[in-house]
């Protein structure tokens, strides 16, 4: 029988499959609705194909997507804009340069340990999420509260609460999206001139 990590690493992967190739143009036009668009997706990225489905070779190369990376999945199949996206995106690119290079060897403190459990963690996140809530950003709320609760199940392999924050899909996803948007800022004020 399979593991319960495996059940949701396997979900997770088979669902971004099925996010990313129903926004393909080709398969996009025959969708009628894009959630079962999805999900026939997801179920022929479970199918086994040798005694492994696809959503399985991709988890070996890509690991476990964090609650993260699942969450902004779903905004892009519910809705292309959310107004509070850009500041999830924010601290998504926040952590991964203050976690990645420190991980990396980068200095002599690495803060990726504080994820393996220890209440500085969760308490720097409980206020973190209470700042955001009173500042109404109820997605980074959301986002932090979906992944904690996923960490304290012990939905995926990791005991890292880290990697149910961020990974570094999510992280390269966050650069690249803020250094597009702050381009095109650039842009329109160099244009306004």
């Amino acid at each position: 029988m399979m593991a319960y990590t495996d059940l949701t690493g396997l979900a997770g992967v088979a669902f971004a499959l099925g996010v990313m190739l129903s926004r393909l143009p080709l398969i996009s036009r025959f969708a009628v609705a894009r959630s079962w668009l999805v999900a026939g997706i997801m179920a022929l990225a479970l199918l086994p194909v040798s005694d492994l489905s696809l959503a399985g070779y991709v988890r070996g190369v890509s690991g476990d997507l964090s609650v993260t990376s699942l969450l902004l999945l779903g905004l892009t199949l519910l809705s292309r804009a959310h107004p509070q996206r850009q500041g999830l995106l924010l601290l998504v690119a926040g952590a991964a340069l203050a976690l990645y290079p420190a991980a990396m060897g980068l200095g002599s403190f690495d803060p990726y340990r504080l994820g393996y459990g220890g209440y500085a963690a969760l308490a720097a996140l409980l206020l973190l999420a209470l700042w955001h809530w009173v500042r109404g950003n109820g997605l980074i709320v959301l986002g932090l509260a979906l992944a904690v609760s996923a960490w304290a199940l012990g939905g995926y392999e990791s005991a890292n609460l880290w990697d149910y924050l961020i990974d570094p899909w999510v992280a390269i996803h966050a650069l690249f999206a803020l250094g597009r948007a702050g381009l095109a800022a650039l842009k329109r004020r160099g244009g306004a001139r």
